[in-house]
């Protein structure tokens, strides 16, 4: 007969037990997604889409203590829009096409961690961070945003969590920790603004980010090449004005002959090598595209797991014992350590990715398409009200994902006269970047709010309101003159 102690550590061990079981089944499930993925490149099949949705839908249901608010409106859309559609008798074949995207993106944004993977274990990375959180003030803004950008793209939330944790140990360790307490803050406000910055600034041309992904599959005639270049260069005019306000918030601690910082020897090497990763890895996917039949994100998800396990491989070359299988082995010991926890991701991106074709036959297109002649509602203001929806249900904390994804692909079916497809997806990146610095349910936002120790409204709302403002402000003007020319 078991005593009470034995009774709850009998009890502990059960449960301990069932979660580990659960992890282990949650791995093996979203392996079998990304594979159903890459098939889906190569084949078109029934039996393979039955099987991948059953395993998604499993998977969702073990990881559903992982789901944040963010992730049950969307999710819970989802199913409400699936219920709709049987309800309403919705063509199977748009059903199944609903369900092959969805399984495309949920495999896609696992995918991506193949890369975070090979990223981590690279020593360049490394030295790149300790370039970046090194910079003395006269260059610390224009060095920071710019490798939070960097490492934005290829390692995503991963690289935003490394250099805010750098962040966090520069401010409080060595020189730095001597600093009255007021400069202190003001450091760690300034540092953290800069990497959130960069690291917005993703959504507004990475072909490996959340944003142009959505946006793509959101809207499948739509070119990247036809707005990733504008989104690439209006980033560097946000960095520009992200330092005028840096610039602004330092002018009273410039008096006091605060000590300079300075980078570790040769760590700037680290920085070039991690600008040349997202170049090569951008110009194998692109050349992909146009060497194969394969469409852009296709090449993509072939891609990313390939430059993966060469970057691992290399990174390991001259770390003895083992060489480069020891990298692979450690890149792929990695990835599979984190499918487990990818539910609050994948649930927000799989149900992006069914909502825009379910919900799009129950609505009445037509019926739509003369409310807004009979308004009055021209290219340009059907424009701007995308990007406003986006912002303002993202402060309610509706992810941008699932905005962008119904919107756009509304907006692309109703075919109104001078609104492009590019000018959709420009309408999209423009609000997606102002509100993620801004929103305080924005995973960026929370990750930041738990690593620095402010709380994520403070962070978004106070410190970088009027830089969310300023950049929507200008990202309008541009897309308002690029659609009055008809340059789009």
């Amino acid at each position: 007969m078991l005593t009470a102690g034995q009774e709850v550590s009998s009890g502990a061990m059960g449960a301990g037990g069932t979660t580990l079981w659960s992890a282990h089944l949650r791995k093996v499930l979203m392996a079998f997604i990304m594979l159903t993925a890459v098939g889906f490149v190569f084949v078109d099949s029934r039996l393979l889409s039955s099987c991948g949705v059953a395993a998604l839908g499993l998977y969702l249901v073990l990881a559903w203590r992982q789901f944040g608010f963010g992730t049950w409106v969307p999710v819970l859309m989802a199913l409400g829009g699936l219920g709709a559609a049987l309800w309403q008798g919705v063509d199977s074949e748009v059903l199944w096409r609903a369900v092959d995207r969805m399984l495309f993106l949920a495999g896609l944004i696992a995918m991506l961690g193949t890369l975070r993977s090979a990223a981590e274990i690279a020593p360049e990375v490394h030295q790149a961070g300790l370039f970046i959180t090194g910079q003395p003030a006269s260059r610390r803004y224009l060095v920071m945003t710019s490798g939070a950008h960097f490492f934005g793209v290829l390692i995503n939330l991963g690289g935003l969590a490394l250099l805010l944790d750098l962040i966090k140990r520069s401010v409080t360790s060595g020189a730095a920790a001597q600093l009255p307490a007021e400069a202190q803050e003001a450091r760690l406000r300034r540092m953290t603004l800069a990497v959130i910055r960069g690291f917005s600034l993703v959504s507004l041309w990475s072909p490996f980010g959340f944003a142009t992904n959505a946006i793509l599959i959101s809207i499948p005639g739509l070119n990247y090449m036809s707005f990733g270049p504008i989104g690439f260069g209006m980033s560097f005019v946000f960095i520009s004005i992200g330092w005028a306000f840096d610039h602004w918030a330092g002018r009273r601690f410039r008096r006091f002959g605060l000590p300079r910082p300075n980078p570790p020897p040769g760590s700037w090497k680290g920085g070039i090598a991690l600008a040349a990763h997202v170049v090569a890895l951008g110009g194998v996917v692109l050349l992909v595209q146009k060497a194969t039949p394969l469409s852009f994100q296709q090449g993509l998800i072939c891609a990313l797991p390939c430059y993966a396990f060469l970057w691992a491989a290399v990174s390991a070359w001259r770390a003895p014992p083992g060489g480069p299988t020891a990298g692979i082995a450690e890149m792929s010991r990695t990835t599979w350590d984190r499918l487990s926890g990818l539910g609050d991701e994948v649930g927000v991106f799989a149900s992006a990715g069914f909502l825009p074709l379910a919900l799009l036959p129950l609505i009445p297109l037509e019926e739509l398409r003369n409310l807004v002649s009979a308004m009055g509602l021209g290219a340009l203001s059907l424009a701007m009200g995308l990007s406003v929806s986006i912002i303002g249900l993202a402060l309610l904390g509706v992810n941008p994902i699932v905005v962008a994804s119904v919107l756009g692909a509304i907006g692309a079916e109703l075919s109104v006269p001078g609104l492009s497809d590019t000018a959709i997806a420009l309408a999209i990146t423009g609000g997606w970047t102002a509100v993620i610095g801004l929103s305080p349910f924005i995973t960026t936002l929370v990750v930041s709010s738990s690593i620095v120790g402010r709380s994520s409204s403070r962070i978004g709302l106070r410190w970088n309101g009027s830089y969310s403002l300023a950049i929507f402000v200008v990202w309008s003007m541009m897309l308002s003159a690029l659609m009055i020319t008809g340059l789009i």
